[in-house]
């Protein structure tokens, strides 16, 4: 039986066992060690809630067994090695012992002054400071500051003891900070822990698992600045409610637009998510609490970075890749970044010119799998000549008339063709063909047919697939170039007949084409005397050739005679001046005359007439 010669206080809203037990001393002038020991019950065990000591402690100070599960709901009580049950859900250690003790000063000061002035002895250590993820007081706006830290436990929460110790600070306000307004964020934590009502989709998860997701998620926003115009900037668990409180997809759509930065070669998702990523992977992998925001995580990882088959992404191992990277690619395939950035950049799988780094310029792994499987297949020109025993001109002229077509029109492409398409083209002709003498003059090769008959290949190929013209295979000759036709069977086939190039021609007469113009000045790169007309330097008229589309120029006598105005060539001068063609190079050479060549261009040994002319003065 206690006796008791004053009255107990009464546990003060949200107040912390230890709280209590302070104040409760504080009535019979003592500490609380002391009274502990008075009471039968010490300190240390009241520290460890051993139930004998708290049934000696609710005897003593007249508590009713729901004054005294209130005391502890706000006190957290053990459930486990490293688990506290705190407000009805279970918490790990951490977030609630902290050798930081916190609390709002303002409302220490009001607790004196409510109680006349009676000091530390009325002031009141809220549970909820406990909590490491809540930064503010709700009822003041004052951001909870630190008061005292203390490892050993027992003087941690010998509250009476260290309340003295600041009381000065406390109520003079040497403790107070800048109130702030509170925010979406502290007010829902606020009626979670005080209620347990929750309007919001995170009443299915726990208070722990959700602020800890909050934290993380805000910190990673205004570390790559996708925080926008947000009021509280500065304050990570705001920016992450106001951003998540709207559901998963919301919370989906904020880390994707997180990973949206990831624009460097280093920006990998532990370092763009940091303490949200260290938490969901090895802080709290196990914690099934934490599995639901675990995937919303996992998800857009896997969405944003080339993840491996075989590699654990937030504690589950993949499958199966989704995206690729340049980088991975080359590696899968054994190609070099550039090579397969042609490819993709080709086929639509990357964006040209994209300034990112090769390990971020990602695709869709299954949608491109079979180009990258067929890339490292394919061959050069001569590789493929040489399987499918064609010439230089014959494999030209079979890509010339779509027979075979290259895997890609990229010029930079060393290795563009699939051998398995020339092959099968070989074995396609060569099925029924019958053996043909090696010096058989009635038989000729399809491009021979072709150019004799100015008809294309395509129209050969298709009278041989029609059984319309037989088909031979030269004795000796392997492969395409072996594959032959009978002249007289094409001539049948292929009667003489008048090109649309012939009726282009006959409608512009009197002229030369400009190759063959270009090699009577000793111009002999056609392609680059084409450019010079292409550029407009030389004048011709362009007749678009009716099979390849492709122009064909000729030049008459005034387009002859302007070229002559304005340009010489070692061939034209040497005709003019009845001297060598060395000479003439020697002496350019001495003058420092060079071929004419606007903004760096190759025309070929061709020079302007004038400086030859100054030479001449």
């Amino acid at each position: 039986m206690s006796f008791l010669p004053i009255s107990s206080p009464r546990p003060a809203p949200r107040e912390t066992l230890f709280s209590y037990l302070a104040r409760l001393a504080a009535t019979w002038q003592t500490e609380a060690p002391d009274l502990a020991y008075d009471m039968g019950a010490s300190f240390k065990r009241l520290l460890d809630q051993d139930e004998d000591a708290l049934e000696i402690l609710a005897d003593w100070a007249q508590l009713e067994p729901d004054l005294l599960e209130e005391l502890l709901s706000w006190t957290g009580v053990r459930t486990g090695e490293v688990r506290m049950e705190f407000r009805g859900e279970v918490f790990v250690s951490r977030a609630l012992r902290n050798p930081v003790m916190r609390g709002c000063p303002i409302c220490l000061r009001e607790d004196a002054l409510r109680a006349n002035g009676s000091g530390t002895t009325a002031m009141v250590m809220r549970g909820d400071w406990l909590f490491r993820e809540v930064t503010l007081c709700i009822e003041h706006g004052h951001p909870l500051v630190p008061l005292w830290t203390a490892t050993a436990v027992k003087d941690r929460f010998d509250i009476g003891a260290r309340l003295r110790e600041l009381e000065h600070d406390i109520m003079s306000g040497a403790l107070d900070q800048a109130c702030v307004t509170p925010s979406a964020y502290d007010l829902w934590l606020d009626q979670r822990l005080e209620k347990g009502t929750d309007g919001t989709w995170f009443r299915e998860h726990s208070v722990f698992a959700v602020t800890t997701f909050l934290k993380g998620l805000g910190e990673a926003m205004a570390r790559r600045g996708t925080a926008g115009q947000h009021s509280s900037p500065d304050n990570p668990h705001a920016l992450g409610f106001d951003a998540a409180v709207y559901g998963p997809e919301a919370a989906r759509r904020v880390l994707d637009q997180i990973a949206a930065t990831t624009t460097g070669y280093l920006d990998e998702p532990s370092g763009v998510f940091r303490r949200l990523y260290s938490n969901l992977a090895r802080d709290y992998l196990d914690e099934e609490a934490f599995a639901p925001f675990r995937q919303i995580l996992r998800d857009c990882i896997l969405a944003h970075w080339p993840i491996g088959p075989g590699e654990v992404v937030l504690g589950e191992c993949l499958e199966e890749r989704r995206l690729h990277s340049l980088t991975t690619a080359a590696a899968e395939t054994g190609m070099g970044v550039l090579v397969l950035e042609h490819f993709l950049t080709e086929a639509g799988a990357l964006i040209p010119n994209d300034p990112k780094p090769a390990n971020r310029r990602l695709f869709d792994a299954q949608a491109y799998a079979a180009l990258l499987s067929e890339i490292p297949t394919l061959v050069g020109p001569i590789a493929m000549r040489n399987a499918m025993g064609a010439t230089r001109q014959e494999l030209s002229a079979l890509a010339e008339d779509g027979l075979l077509v290259p895997r890609t029109r990229v010029k930079k492409v060393k290795n563009p063709w699939r051998i398995s398409d020339g092959v099968a083209l070989v074995e396609d002709l060569s099925a029924n063909a019958v053996p043909v003498g090696e010096t058989d003059k009635d038989w000729e090769t399809l491009l021979l047919a072709r150019n004799r008959r100015n008809v294309s290949l395509i129209e050969l190929i298709g009278a041989v697939r029609e059984k319309r013209l037989q088909v031979g295979q030269r004795v000796g000759v392997e492969g395409f170039h072996g594959i032959v036709v009978a002249k007289v069977e094409v001539d049948r086939v292929v009667p003489p007949q008048k090109t649309t190039l012939d009726v282009v021609l006959d409608e512009a007469p009197g002229t030369v084409s400009a190759a063959e113009f270009g090699r009577s000045v000793g111009l002999r790169d056609g392609g680059a005397f084409l450019a010079l007309i292409e550029a407009g330097h030389v004048p011709a008229q362009a007749i678009e050739h009716p099979r390849t589309g492709r122009p064909q120029y000729r030049m008459n006598p005034e387009h002859i005679e302007a070229f002559h105005r304005r340009f010489v060539t070692l061939t034209t001068l040497s005709a003019e001046t009845g001297k060598h063609r060395n000479t003439l190079k020697g002496l350019f050479k001495s003058e420092g005359i060079k071929p004419f060549a606007p903004d760096g261009q190759d025309y070929g040994p061709v020079y302007l007439r004038e400086h030859f002319e100054s030479l001449q003065e």
